[in-house]
């Protein structure tokens, strides 16, 4: 049986899970009105619940907020890593990142709206990062892309229409980076937005580790298998995942 055969199966078992604690608008009205920030260990991250739904909320009640990402990033990144962050949100993962690396982190939102809380977010969590407000590219010749911006962030999405109008999004080449070579490690959570950098992952010789969230609803077996082609092609062998997160290696 494939890899991503038992991952499928895996993934349709524990769903029933994942809508009683980690998507469920009883729990998440309690952490709205109740708690109100996010703690996990020794951070805290404040929520902008006018940005995305109650429901979510039960999510940094039980902690399952971003699980998968958190448990392949906090197994595997260790100091010698130095990273590029696809999607600061919160900065949840980023600030995860930072404190497993040691190293300043570069992270990148097209959402200019959340940036306030996401900055905030990694400055009381001690991080040294530097914030790219647009949308990173591989050589682009396009001056601007077009994503549609969500009320509720969490789908800011190019593929997902969420009902809202399309926004352009500036374009910021990977090479415009002072001293990018030296960053080793790129982990993508945007929706979707994996499949741009998997395709162009030649152009990145730098990167050396790869992990991303791969968003199932917005491509087919048949895509993600082309996908996964084109990592193995450069060289990036699959080293572990936790559902639909993936850590790849080269």
């Amino acid at each position: 049986m494939s890899k991503l055969i038992v991952i499928k199966i895996k993934k349709f078992l524990v769903w029933p899970i994942y809508y009683l604690i980690h998507f469920n608008f009883f729990f998440g009205l309690i952490h709205k009105y109740f708690f109100k920030t996010f703690k996990y260990k020794n951070f805290e991250f404040q929520i902008d619940y006018n940005r995305i739904p109650t429901s979510l909320g039960s999510a940094f009640l039980f902690n399952t907020y971003e699980y998968n990402d958190r448990m392949i990033i906090e197994k595997y990144l260790t100091v010698k890593n130095q990273a590029i962050v696809i999607g600061g949100g919160i900065g949840y993962i980023p600030c995860l990142t930072y404190h497993l690396t040691k190293k300043k982190i570069l992270v990148s939102e097209i959402d200019c709206s959340i940036i306030p809380t996401l900055t905030e977010n990694l400055k009381v969590n001690k991080c040294e990062f530097k914030i790219i407000e647009g949308n990173l590219t591989t050589g682009s010749k396009k001056d601007y892309e077009e994503f549609f911006i969500s009320k509720n962030f969490t789908e800011n999405s190019c593929y997902k229409n969420s009902g809202e109008k399309k926004v352009k999004i500036k374009n910021i080449d990977f090479s415009s980076i002072e001293n990018v070579q030296l960053f080793n490690t790129l982990i993508i959570d945007g929706e979707g937005i994996e499949e741009e950098y998997i395709r162009n992952i030649d152009k990145l010789k730098y990167i050396k580790h790869l992990f991303f969230e791969f968003h199932n609803i917005y491509f087919t077996d048949l895509k993600q298998k082309k996908l996964f082609d084109v990592l193995k092609q450069n060289k990036f062998l699959m080293i572990d995942n936790c559902f639909n997160s993936f850590y790849f290696k080269r």
